[in-house]
């Protein structure tokens, strides 16, 4: 069926046969008919997906390293910002010089549903700010997914100024919390 719009009296209201009003009734409802129905799908995906979301390690996290009661350190505070393309920013205060409270930049990855691993280096520096050697940090943490706690092992190893192993101390405990914003009232 051919409709001509070149003659104007087609383009004037109240001009269309009963036909044509017929398909362009149809036409209009399948059109909204396919709204509602993208619509919908949509919003039913966008909950599956919040519901089936894993927790994120992206973002800061205020954290208590303890390390191993034979070492003889006392807990230590330590941030950590985990960033969305892998990479992460520690800066703690921890132990006298060498410093094991440096800024460090490492990487980390998703594991799991609620596991993560990490490695992430440290420069160390003495009181007069001279280089005196560095640290690699690896280790695993997980996210409660009742709490939104974060908790892990962190396996620290040493080295010196030509990056010679001086020591492998295994297995201090992490444990944290999300840094959350606080707005002004």
């Amino acid at each position: 069926m051919k409709v001509q719009l070149n003659n104007a009296r087609n383009l004037q209201p109240g001009s269309m046969n009963r036909m044509q009003r017929m398909i362009a009734r149809r036409i209009l409802w399948i059109v909204i008919a396919t709204a509602l129905l993208a619509g919908i799908s949509l919003a039913q995906s966008g909950t599956d997906v919040k519901q089936k979301k894993s927790p994120d390690l992206t973002g800061t996290w205020t954290t208590t390293i303890t390390p191993p009661s034979e070492s003889g350190a006392p807990p230590f505070k330590l941030l950590f910002t985990f960033t969305g393309d892998g990479n992460l920013l520690a800066t703690g205060t921890a132990g006298d010089f060498p410093a094991l409270g440096n800024p460090c930049h490492g990487v980390w990855t998703r594991t799991g549903d609620h596991t993560f691993a990490l490695t992430y280096l440290c420069l160390d520096f003495d009181s007069s700010l001279q280089f005196t050697g560095s640290d690699k940090i690896r280790g695993t943490l997980n996210i409660d997914n009742a709490t939104g706690q974060l908790s892990g092992r962190l396996d620290l190893t040493h080295f010196d100024t030509n990056n010679n192993l001086i020591f492998n101390g295994c297995c201090a405990t992490a444990q944290g919390t999300r840094l959350q914003i606080e707005q002004l009232p």
